[in-house]
C-alpha cells in the first residue's frame, strides 16, 4: 500500500504550465531559469513518486522524463550560453513536450486508484495505520509485546479501510497476546496449559489475582463480542468494529499499566 501524494501532481501541472507560458521565441534562456528550476523539481518528483506504478503510467513517465532531459540539457550548458535567445525548434520542443505529457497523463491517470480515507470516530487515521501504540501513554509503550503491536497495526488498518470483521479478529488477537504476556509476569513463567482460549486465560488471570477491572472487562468482551467474531457465519459492522476496538484498547491499557509494575 502506498499513499499517493496528490500535491505532486498538482504542483507539476501548475509549474509546468507556468514555465511554458512564460517562454517565447527570441527570449533569453536565463530569463526562464527560475521557472525552469521549479518545473524540473516537480518533474523529478513526479517520476520518483510514480516509480512503483508499473504499467499504469508508462507513457506519462516517459514523456515527463523526456521533457526533464530536454530542459536539463539546455541548462547544463555554460552560463554564458544562457544569454542566447530561444530558437523556434527549442520552443517547439518544450511546447510539444508539455502537450505530449498532458495527453498521456490524461489518458493514463485513470489507471491510478486514489481513495479517500474517511474518519473513524475520534481516531487519527494515520496513527491507526502506522503507530497504534501512540494511543497508549509513553510510559506503557515499551511493555507492549511485538505480537500485540503487529495485530494492533493490522486492526487499525482494517478499521481505516473499512474491513470491520478483520479488524475485530486482529483486535482480539492483540488482546490475547497481551493477556499471555501479562499472565507470564503474574505467574513468573510461560503459559504451560494445553488449552489456549479466552476462557482459561481469564480463569488463570483470576487465579493470579489480576484486578477485577481487567478480568471482568475481558469476560464481557469474551461473552458479548469475541466468541461471535471467530465464527465464519458472523460479519461485523464498521460500528461494531469501532466499539470492540475501543473496548479492547481500554482493557489493554489496564493490563499494560499492571505489567509495568510487575516488570523486573
Amino acid at each position: 500500500m502506498k499513499a499517493t501524494n496528490l500535491n505532486i501532481f498538482y504542483q507539476l501541472g501548475s509549474q509546468l504550465r507556468y514555465f511554458i507560458q512564460e517562454a517565447h521565441i527570441g527570449q533569453e534562456w536565463d530569463e526562464l531559469f527560475m521557472f525552469s528550476h521549479y518545473a524540473k523539481e516537480w518533474l523529478a518528483a513526479f517520476i520518483q513518486e510514480t516509480a512503483e506504478y508499473g504499467d499504469s503510467l508508462v507513457d506519462s513517465r516517459a514523456s515527463a522524463q523526456g521533457l526533464l532531459n530536454h530542459v536539463n540539457t539546455i541548462f547544463s550548458l555554460p552560463q554564458s550560453d544562457w544569454k542566447r535567445p530561444i530558437t523556434p525548434d527549442e520552443y517547439i520542443g518544450l511546447s510539444n513536450g508539455q502537450d505530449e505529457f498532458e495527453k498521456n497523463f490524461e489518458r493514463e491517470h485513470r489507471n491510478i486508484d486514489v481513495f479517500t480515507v474517511t474518519p473513524k470516530g475520534i481516531y487519527n487515521t494515520r496513527l491507526l495505520m502506522d503507530r497504534p501504540e501512540m494511543q497508549f501513554p509513553e510510559s506503557l509503550r515499551p511493555i507492549l509485546p511485538i505480537q500485540t503491536l503487529y495485530d494492533l497495526k493490522q486492526a487499525g488498518r482494517c478499521l481505516v479501510f473499512d474491513i470491520p470483521t478483520a479488524c475485530a479478529f486482529h483486535t482480539c488477537r492483540a488482546t490475547e497476546s497481551l493477556m499471555l504476556e501479562y499472565h507470564g509476569l503474574l505467574s513468573g513463567g510461560p503459559w504451560n496449559f494445553k488449552k489456549r482460549d479466552w476462557k482459561i486465560y481469564i480463569e488463570q488471570l483470576t487465579v493470579q489475582n489480576a484486578p477485577l477491572k481487567i478480568t471482568q472487562r475481558l469476560g464481557e468482551i469474551k461473552s458479548l463480542d469475541r466468541n461471535a467474531y471467530i465464527h465464519p457465519d458472523v460479519n461485523v459492522s464498521i460500528e461494531e468494529a469501532q466499539v470492540l476496538y475501543s473496548l479492547c484498547l481500554a482493557v489493554n491499557f489496564y493490563m499494560a499499566e499492571e505489567m509495568v509494575t510487575l516488570k523486573p
